[in-house]
């Protein structure tokens, strides 16, 4: 049995605790969802950490050796303890079993966060740190020990109501774009039922671009103006 989006949703909001900046939970909740999408079950396994959680973290491994060591950050040298920072594993389809092994859907849900702000550890030159998704604002851990905070945007949006025209363009490269519009243009792309789903993913692309091509338009890939208007003839 697949394990539900709501399953997961519920153990992201308990395991990232209250300390949370806000963009960055409306943001890899989001990272969630639409991975859920896509057939890859992401479980959000730590968030904010107080300063206290942070000292018994780095005692692991030296003064508690019962257990090897797993971070260099002292209290207030992490991302962590300002709720910017959070780990994420990918499960299995009953979300029973961690799935290690960085392949093809890790490397999809770090695309996916990008997209949506963050930074990712497997990024990182010096020590890559797979699980590791990060939003600093550009602000250092020295400014934040100083006690300035990031002013960071949320890149989550909503599908527009109603027609989107004139003015809204529908671009493939954001994973961003889901909706009833998109089930409209899915459905009139003569798209199989079960990929009727309202996101804008690969699939719908390819079909657009066919479309595109077979009536003379410019094969992008985007539902601009003219494209949407020779689909809704």
């Amino acid at each position: 049995m697949t394990i539900k989006l709501k399953t997961l949703l519920d153990r992201a909001t308990k395991n990232m605790g209250s300390g949370m900046n806000s963009v960055v939970k409306e943001s890899i909740l989001e990272v969630v969802k639409l991975a859920y999408k896509e057939k890859i079950y992401v479980q959000i396994t730590s968030g904010y950490r107080s300063f206290a959680e942070q000292n018994k973290l780095y005692a692991q491994g030296r003064t508690d050796r019962s257990k090897p060591i797993v971070t260099n950050a002292r209290a207030g040298e992490s991302l962590h303890n300002y709720g910017l920072a959070l780990d994420f594993v990918i499960v299995s389809d009953d979300g029973r079993r961690t799935i290690w092994t960085v392949n093809s859907k890790w490397k999809r849900v770090a695309a996916i966060a990008k997209s949506l702000g963050f930074a990712w550890g497997g990024d990182f030159s010096s020590f890559r740190d797979y699980p590791h998704l990060q939003m600093t604002g550009g602000l250092s851990i020295k400014e934040l020990q100083n006690g300035k905070r990031p002013k960071l945007v949320s890149k989550v949006k909503k599908a527009p109501k109603g027609t989107p025209f004139p003015g809204t363009i529908y671009k493939v490269k954001s994973p961003l774009m889901h909706g009833n519009n998109i089930k409209k243009i899915q459905q009139k792309l003569g798209m199989a039922s079960k990929e009727i789903d309202g996101i804008y993913g690969v699939k719908t692309k390819n079909a657009v671009m066919a479309f595109q091509k077979k009536h003379g338009l410019q094969a992008d890939g985007v539902v601009g103006k003219n494209t949407w208007n020779k689909l809704f003839d």
